[in-house]
């Protein structure tokens, strides 16, 4: 990881472009998910790689500092309050890591950005995905991005103990070609969660009430549960088949 990018996980501050102030880190990432982007792109190292959110650029430095390593080309970022919100400071920071040449910031919302994306024919191997945290957002994310990632390639999702992420995630597992291939640390099931999935199993009245989760818990999804950052890897192309029969989730 870069000593930039540690010092700014560690002092919790970022300098503005102009480095006549500094200002609390927000909205970031934390050494754990940094290691886990790096470990991904190691792994697979892809060719072309995208994220929706880049801030302060932590996570975009991590994903290019590890995408050069791997022999790639190309890193595009969609943020549509670079200039505004985060005072070009995300963009600052890749450039002055020499990074500059690598990255395409598309300064829009995702929802425009993405289906301009599909049109072009564009393709990628890897995507970071850390924008708006509600539901409807982030599932629009995922198809458009779905279309765009390549077979075997690998979507990552920030801030999965969010109950709306979280949902995202039993979605993708439930009901696409996807299986997880990575995560951040998480929790184990509770003794109440356990209790509910047994009783559930073998009453077929309690079936009909609970909640999804409790049939089929994140565990058997290969979720772990209370994880912030969660990977999956394409394993197909989704084909919406004559009977096919949409999973609860």
């Amino acid at each position: 990881m870069l000593p930039l990018v540690e010092e700014i996980l560690r002092s919790k501050q970022v300098r503005t472009v102009d480095g006549a102030a500094t200002l609390p880190l927000k909205d970031s990432i934390n050494a754990e998910i940094g290691h886990l982007l790096q470990k991904l792109i190691a792994e697979k190292r892809p060719s072309v790689t995208m994220e929706i959110g880049l801030a302060y650029g932590l996570s975009t430095l991590c994903i290019c500092e590890a995408l050069v390593k791997a022999g790639g080309r190309r890193h595009i970022a969609i943020d549509a309050f670079q200039s505004t919100m985060w005072n070009n400071i995300g963009l600052h920071h890749v450039r002055a890591a020499g990074f500059g040449d690598l990255l395409e910031l598309r300064e829009e919302l995702s929802q425009d950005a993405l289906p301009r994306m599909v049109a072009e024919g564009l393709k990628v191997d890897f995507a970071y995905i850390d924008g708006t945290h509600t539901f409807d957002q982030k599932i629009v994310d995922f198809f458009y991005v779905d279309r765009i990632l390549n077979v075997g390639g690998v979507i990552a999702f920030d801030d999965c103990d969010w109950p709306s992420i979280h949902q995202v995630c039993r979605f993708i597992a439930t009901n696409r070609p996807y299986r997880v291939c990575g995560s951040t640390a998480g929790t184990p099931p509770g003794f109440r969660g356990r209790a509910v999935k047994w009783a559930a199993r073998h009453s077929r009245n309690l079936r009909l009430v609970v909640k999804p989760h409790f049939m089929r818990p994140d565990e058997e999804l290969g979720i772990q549960a209370s994880a912030r950052c969660i990977a999956f890897e394409k394993l197909d192309d989704y084909v919406v088949h004559p009977d096919y029969v949409f999973q609860d989730f």
